[in-house]
């Protein structure tokens, strides 16, 4: 039947905010007519309308911001990855959101899909901001806040912005590109150490470090598999098997073992998912001998690039066999695998503690000092090494959001679980059903990484995830789409208002943030230098920036305490430990600053907070022996050096004041022997020297063995105290 241009014209009109069937009823025609003209009206949008160039805008710059986002990189700042990859994407998905909501303006209607995936993002977005709230250091919530918010909207863009099945295969395509060259930027890093491209953990193309690199891998390499079984172009089959082909081999070049494993299940859940569609769909069309020789073409390309390295043939199976070794423990080393299960274990402990809400978004690394220990101990953490993620994205989200945080994941893992599936069956056509088991595979082996590793709290993997639910989303809608329609305008014009100050409140945000980043990365060389006037300098750049970042304020009340200034730095570290109360570099200056102010009540109160973290720091303990020393309780000292030797038995200053302690006390046989300890750890020592033939020629009747060790003393260092009487005695 021949629809009137009327009829056309008003199924185009309200098409986008009524159902088929309802159209059809109003209209008197069948659902299959109203159908056609909405599928055509998708696949050739009009261009005579206001908003078509916003329109283009919208949908180019998302395509854009996908590809591009992760070759972002800044040098010259200490998070020269991570941090403008964040800073680009939350500027741009806001920019987005402002230009949809100007062209929804124009076209005087703001619709917003009815989607399953709508609420469950919502419900945890908003119990993730409710958890900021309670949570005891905000700044540390904000954060990832700010980029899950961000990569919420991503979906929000995505589902309502891109109706049209070709733009969501554009942005599918351009993802797996961006993947490809990523894969191409690190086997080029591997091969030819190309170092134009900053690296910590190489080969790590633009993510600082090669585990990072790999979830942003793990996530697009399977996308190939449905650009593969969707293209017609038999040249292109083999251009994407050989892209496909060499991602493995970056995966392989990273040597990254939670990689290998995520690569590993993806496979066999690609090739089962394939399997079934083959068997269920009974859809030969899309296998051929052409893909068939392309898949082994890759397949062989693995083969040989698995075996070169940048010093020519070298066995890659060996090396897998070698890497896989490692994951049990040789010998007294400590190996990652320990490491893991340690933090793991005692993060469980956290989330016992607080089972229900958590401490609160961003907190892990706030509270965990405390448990660092509490069922295993972790033996890497130190002054100079301490968490700042659980490696288990899972855990820490538990011990951060508790079990209502957990359940709303649930259910979002429910619902993308069940429109996947729905999407995969043989009434949907090819292109649906090959790019969500894509896309599915992708997120299933993002999750398995982020078993071992923390892909969501960096920048990248939450927002491509949230790009991907969004096409899921967009997919499952289908034709039969269903909106909340909103018409009035002052709605739309304070939207746009609020989104316009969010966007230039986060240019200048994290302009400021980049700012502040650039002075700390000077901060933390400078400290390295020990040029403590330099710390301060930059450190009160680096604040001027974001005093919110507190924990410039560690170096710089290190930097004050080390110049003298120890008032300041106590000022500086107050703020430090208000921020976070288990830091326990902070709290070990700040007793070293009371302590050089003859407040000995607060230093020792700083030093016991240190204990009930570390209880076996045996630095921490020789402090406060010192302290007892100067307040004439020698015994309470004697006890800590005691404790601090133990801890520390290599330790030769430690040995040295229980023999100052013990002489004080007259114990002087006891004293000889630490003073002896001293002397054997350091041969060089003039004073434990010194010290040690005083005993043994004054009060032990030791004088051979006194001047032996006089006489060492003089010769070490002829200026030593006292130097004449000890010449006197020599000779």
């Amino acid at each position: 039947m021949k629809l009137s241009k009327k009829k056309i014209k008003y199924i185009r009109r309200h098409g986008s905010a009524e159902t088929a069937e309802k159209i059809a009823h109003d209209l008197r025609i069948s659902v299959k007519d109203v159908e056609r003209v909405m599928r055509k009206s998708a696949a050739k949008p009009s261009r005579k309308t206001p908003s078509a160039p916003l329109e283009a805008v919208f949908q180019w710059g998302l395509i854009c911001i996908s590809f591009l986002a992760p070759f972002l990189f800044l040098r010259g700042i200490y998070d020269f990855a991570n941090l403008p990859q964040m800073a680009f994407i939350q500027i741009g998905v806001t920019l987005l959101l402002l230009v949809w909501i100007i062209k929804s303006f124009v076209d005087k209607k703001w619709l917003i899909l009815k989607s399953p995936f709508n609420l469950p993002i919502i419900a945890f977005i908003l119990w993730s901001y409710v958890s900021a709230i309670y949570a005891h250091n905000k700044y540390e919530a904000f954060l990832p806040l700010m980029h899950w918010t961000a990569s919420a909207v991503a979906f929000f863009l995505v589902i309502n912005g891109l109706r049209e099945e070709k733009r969501l295969i554009q942005l599918v395509a351009a993802i797996f590109v961006s993947g490809f060259l990523t894969a191409l930027l690190g086997i080029a890093q591997y091969l030819f150490n190309l170092s134009w491209v900053p690296q910590v953990v190489p080969p790590a193309a633009t993510f600082a470090n090669k585990n990072m690199a790999v979830h942003f891998i793990v996530l697009t390499f399977p996308l190939g598999a449905g650009l593969i079984l969707n293209n017609k172009n038999k040249i292109l089959d083999w251009i994407l098997c050989i892209a496909m082909a060499l991602m493995v081999v970056f995966l392989f070049y990273t040597r990254t073992r939670a990689g290998w494993l995520a690569f590993a299940v993806e496979v066999l859940l690609l090739s089962v998912l394939l399997g079934r569609d083959y068997l269920k769909a009974k859809d030969v069309s899309r296998w051929n001998k052409n893909k068939g020789f392309a898949a082994t073409l890759g397949v062989v390309v693995v083969c040989i690039m698995i075996n070169v390295g940048p010093h020519g043939f070298t066995s890659g199976f060996s090396r897998i066999a070698e890497r896989a070794a490692k994951i049990r423990p040789q010998g007294n080393s400590y190996s990652s695998v320990e490491l893991r299960l340690a933090i793991w274990r005692n993060t469980l402990e956290m989330i016992k503690d607080h089972p229900l809400v958590g401490f609160g978004l961003g907190n892990h690394k706030v509270f965990y000092p405390l448990y660092h220990r509490k069922v295993v101990e972790e033996k890497i953490f130190s002054e100079k090494s301490q968490l700042s993620n659980v490696h288990n994205d899972f855990l820490q989200a538990f011990a951060e959001l508790g079990l209502i945080g957990m359940l709303f994941l649930a259910w979002l893992g429910f619902v993308l679980l069940r429109c996947s599936f729905r999407l995969t069956l043989p009434e949907n056509s090819p292109e649906i059903r090959f790019f969500t088991i894509g896309i599915t595979v992708g997120l299933v082996g993002l999750l398995v990484n982020a078993g071992f590793s923390f892909p969501f709290q960096r920048a990248i993997p939450p927002f491509v995830s949230m790009i991907f639910t969004g096409i899921l989303g967009s997919f499952y809608a289908g034709d039969n789409r269903r909106f909340y329609p909103i018409s009035k305008r002052w709605i739309m014009l304070c939207a746009g208002v609020i989104v316009f100050i969010s966007l230039v409140w986060l240019v200048r945000f994290h302009y400021h943030g980049i700012k502040c980043d650039q002075h700390f990365l000077h901060i933390t060389q400078l400290e390295k230098q020990k040029n403590w006037k330099g710390v301060i300098a930059e450190g009160k750049k680096a604040y001027f920036h974001n005093p919110r970042r507190i924990k410039t304020l560690s170096y710089m009340g290190r930097a004050f305490i080390e110049t003298g200034r120890y008032r300041e730095g106590i000022e500086a570290l107050k703020k430090v430990i208000a921020a976070y109360p288990n830091h326990m570099n902070a709290l070990l200056n700040i007793g070293v600053a009371y302590a050089s102010i003859d407040d000995y009540k607060a230093a020792l109160e700083a030093y016991e907070k240190v204990l009930r973290i570390k209880p076996d720091y045996s630095k921490v303990h020789n402090n406060m022996a010192n302290l007892y020393m100067k307040q004439k309780k020698l015994d309470k000292a004697l006890e800590e050096f005691k404790i601090a030797a133990e801890l520390d038995p290599k330790n030769s200053v430690i040995h040295f004041n229980i023999g100052i302690v013990e002489m004080q006390k007259r114990e002087y046989k006891q004293a000889a022997e630490a003073f002896q300890k001293a002397v054997d750890l350091n041969p060089d020592w003039d004073l434990a020297q010194k010290n040690l033939g005083i005993l043994c020629f004054q009060f032990l009747n030791k004088k051979k063995k006194g001047l032996e060790h006089l006489k060492k003393a003089l010769e070490l260092n002829p200026k030593i105290r006292d130097a004449a009487q000890i010449q006197r005695l020599v000779k």
